[in-house]
């Protein structure tokens, strides 16, 4: 028995020895010598770093970096608030409905809440010094995090401030075929809400408008082709970023080919993922490249896409899930496939597309689980904070993804130095700057040239325009009472400063119906004839009408040509008419004075249609790059 403890004691002694050996690896187990033991490749060899190692001795790893100051900062401040906190920084809240929730005193509830910021309307806006002072009062009430004080400036037809240039919109952009127009406009837009204290904006849209019965995009748009409007999308976001302006571009995936009005109803777009990667995405996936602060989301239904559908609250039908609420196309396809690393901000949750359909409970849930970080406009933003606080607590959203949102939103706001402690900017200090804007007229000469540039002529038969100068002949103007005073006043105003007679006199006359006999009598055959037109695919009663008018002119055997102030679209319902010019614009914006100097011969037309102009029956009646000169 003590034999075999012997042997077994000495084959294990054996075995430990062995395994001792062959961990130490002495070269000489395997026949070489120590230079010919193969050497272990050091990683710098394969990242091209020429300072590799040679030593034998051990090297110690590089120490961690520093955390960054700036992320230290951000996240103390996110640690320092209670959940209330932040589920109130996801919201940038309405001031009419701030004032109504706090007895028309809204300093008082944004010292309450912690409101990501406030968004402003020209309903809010009395006068230059009631708008600054409005400002500089709500950003000294909110003393915890700073507010943003935001607003739609998106230039042309969508703009909140009367006092400045409104400039020519994005239509009209697009009709210079000038990137660089785009980045002067934004970086304008830029300096001069800056001045009245504001501190975001809700701009540009990056929507492709290649649907001309589109009710609430339209000249908003910068055209009908997506590289197009990349282009200048990208330039206006860059000219607002460099002057310490964040934009949101809007509206994710686009809303370019609706005929509704997300703000009355919930629109629908029919197409699959491969159409909007070729049309509706391009500009945003561009935009993303370039580094774009926020995106706004639309509220539109893409039932090939999302096909997750709820009861509405309207009617009980089965609707489909828009973009705003849905998880497929705010965190899949935005954030996961496209990698937007940016703020992703609703529409207003007061449009019909949202109130209407979804509860607002519900869709203040909803478009959190989907992925939204800033909710604007809730209807009951003080029950929408319970809502969310409530949620976390119930298990229902984690505070990991309240928190994922509100430290976009602080390091946003730390990037345009919204955190950095400094002096406010007194009213007093802040109306001046806001003065200086007003009386730019470097600006305003900015603002007519490029619309001037944008003044496309589509027809001009046997050269009927420019007008011709002859004081024996009356210049009659038809159109909508509400465009007849100011197209006599832009008229009369840049003949005067001629200093040469035109006409023998210019007469206004407003449509409703057609012309009565009294007034086609008073026409002569030679005078000239001006209609005035503006969106007629969304109004019925000017269409008829309009179409009435040039019928009894045509069978008159009088010619007429055709100034339209809106979408260039109008020419689709008077398709014979012999002279056109669009202008993108309306009777408040340069657009309109410039397109009287074209008229007149004083601004020679070079814009090149930016969108596709379709008949009656979809066949191309103008395609994109249509513009004559009057050298044609």
């Amino acid at each position: 028995m003590r034999k075999i403890m012997l042997i077994i004691a000495s084959v294990c002694l054996i075995v430990v020895i062995s395994a001792m050996v062959y961990v130490q690896k002495p070269a000489w187990i395997f026949g070489q010598t120590a230079a010919q033991q193969p050497t272990i490749p050091n990683h710098s060899e394969h990242t091209g770093n020429s300072s590799v190692n040679q030593s034998d001795e051990a090297v110690e790893p590089d120490p961690s970096p520093s955390p960054d100051p700036a992320d230290l900062e951000i996240q103390a401040q996110l640690t320092s608030m209670t959940l209330a906190q932040k589920a109130a920084q996801m919201m940038i809240v309405d001031l009419d409905t701030l004032q109504r929730e706090a007895d028309q005193a809204a300093g008082s509830q944004l010292r309450k809440q912690q409101y990501a910021g406030v968004i402003l309307f020209q309903r809010n806006l009395k006068s230059a010094e009631q708008t600054v002072k409005l400002i500089t009062d709500l950003k000294s009430a909110s003393t915890k995090v700073p507010i943003w004080v935001a607003i739609d400036q998106e230039g042309g037809v969508v703009t909140r401030l009367p006092w400045l240039p409104r400039f020519a919109g994005n239509m009209a952009l697009g009709a210079t075929g000038n990137a660089d127009y785009a980045e002067q406009t934004g970086k304008l837009i830029g300096e001069q809400i800056e001045s009245f204290g504001f501190n975001l904006n809700f701009a540009p849209s990056l929507d492709v408008n290649n649907n001309p019965d589109n009710p609430v995009i339209g000249i908003r748009s910068f055209g009908s082709e997506p590289k197009e409007v990349a282009e200048m999308g990208i330039a206006m976001v860059k000219g607002l970023q460099e002057v310490g302006m964040p934009s949101v571009v809007k509206h994710f995936p686009g809303h370019g080919d609706t005929s509704m009005d997300s703000h009355l109803g919930l629109p629908s777009i029919p197409y699959d993922r491969d159409r909007l990667d070729q049309v509706e995405l391009v500009p945003f996936r561009e935009a993303m490249n370039q580094g774009v602060d926020m995106m706004m989301t639309a509220h539109i239904t893409f039932p090939k896409i999302e096909k997750k559908t709820v009861i509405s609250k309207k009617d009980g039908a089965k609707v489909h899930i828009p973009a705003t609420l849905s998880h497929t196309f705010l965190t899949k396809i935005l954030r996961e496939e496209l990698g937007f690393e940016g703020v992703i901000v609703t529409d207003s949750l007061e449009m019909q597309a949202i109130s209407s359909n979804f509860g607002d409970k519900e869709a203040i849930l909803q478009a959190v689980q989907a992925g939204v970080d800033l909710l604007l406009m809730p209807p009951n933003p003080d029950a929408s904070v319970k809502w969310l606080t409530d949620a976390v607590k119930q298990g229902v959203i984690t505070e990991d993804r309240i928190n994922a949102s509100v430290e976009r939103i602080l390091k946003l706001k730390q990037k345009y130095g919204l955190l950095e402690a400094h002096k406010p900017t007194s009213y007093v200090d802040q109306f001046r700057l806001a003065q200086k804007a007003m009386q730019d007229q470097e600006a305003r000469q900015t603002e007519l040239a490029i619309a001037e540039h944008a003044a496309t002529l589509l027809k001009n038969q046997d050269h009927l325009l420019p007008f011709t100068i002859n004081t024996n002949t009356t210049l009659y103007i038809l159109g909508p009472s509400s465009l007849l005073p100011e197209m006599q006043r832009q008229f009369s105003a840049i003949i005067a400063k001629e200093g040469q007679a035109r006409f023998k006199k210019i007469v206004t006359l407003p449509i409703t119906g057609g012309l009565t006999a009294a007034q086609q009598q008073q026409i002569g055959a030679s005078d000239s004839i001006l209609l005035v037109t503006r969106n007629l695919n969304t109004d019925k009663k000017q269409r008829d009408a309009v179409r009435k008018v040039w019928n009894q002119l045509r069978k008159a055997k009088q010619k007429a040509a055709v100034l339209a102030v809106g979408a260039p679209y109008d020419i689709r319902y008077i398709p014979d008419i012999p002279a056109f010019v669009a202008v993108y614009g309306d009777r408040a914006t340069a657009n309109l004075p410039a397109g009287v100097r074209t008229l007149l011969g004083l601004n020679m037309p070079t814009g090149k249609l930016p969108v596709r102009i379709p008949d009656q029956s979809g066949q191309t009646l103008f395609d994109v790059g249509s513009g004559l000169s009057y050298e044609d």
